[in-house]
C-alpha cells in the first residue's frame, strides 16, 4: 500500500483476495497474512474483501469460510469488510450474495445507494438457496469436505 500511495501519490480503495486460491490448488495463505494485509488497506482508506465464491461454504472443511484458514492467528483486523458468496450458494441456481460490515452498508446508504440487486430476490433462487445450506448441515458436508480432502492430502 506505501508503494500506490507515497511512492505513486494513488489512492488505495480495495484488496480483493480468495481465502483459499482456488484456481492455484486451493493455496491457503500463511496465518496472519490477510489480518497484516487488511491492517495496510484499511490504513490507506480501503476496503478487505474476501471472495468466497469458490472457496465458501465449507469446501475446505476446517471452516466455513475460507478466510477463516488463518486460524489462531486471526484477528479483528482479519475480518472482511466485504465478503462475495456465488456459485455454491445456488447449487447451479443463480444466486449470489454480498455480506458487509455495517459501516460498509452506511457508507452505501449515505451516498444514497440504499437497495441494489439484479434479480431482486428471486423466490426460487432463495429457496435453492436455503435448501443448499440445509444440505450442508444435515449432511455433514462440510466434516465430508475435511475428510476427503485429508485423505487427498495424505494418499496424493
Amino acid at each position: 500500500c506505501n508503494e500506490f500511495t507515497q511512492g505513486r501519490q494513488e489512492k488505495v480503495r480495495a484488496f480483493i483476495m480468495e481465502g483459499g486460491l482456488s484456481i492455484g490448488g486451493v493455496i491457503v495463505p500463511p496465518p496472519g497474512y490477510l489480518a497484516k494485509v487488511a491492517r495496510a488497506v484499511r490504513a490507506a482508506g480501503g476496503v478487505y474483501i474476501a471472495d468466497e465464491v469458490q472457496t465458501g461454504f465449507g469446501r475446505l472443511g476446517s471452516t466455513f469460510w475460507a478466510w477463516e484458514q488463518q486460524g489462531d492467528q486471526m484477528s479483528e483486523d482479519g475480518i472482511p469488510d466485504i465478503v462475495t458468496l456465488g456459485k455454491p450458494f445456488g447449487n447451479g441456481m443463480p444466486l449470489a450474495a454480498v455480506v458487509t460490515t455495517p459501516q460498509v452498508a452506511q457508507a452505501f446508504e449515505d451516498v444514497g445507494v440504499e437497495y441494489f440487486n439484479t434479480f431482486a430476490g428471486n423466490p426460487v433462487c432463495c429457496a435453492a438457496g436455503l435448501a443448499v445450506l440445509k444440505v450442508i448441515q444435515e449432511e455433514n458436508l462440510q466434516q465430508r469436505a475435511l475428510e476427503v480432502g485429508g485423505y487427498m492430502k495424505a494418499e496424493f
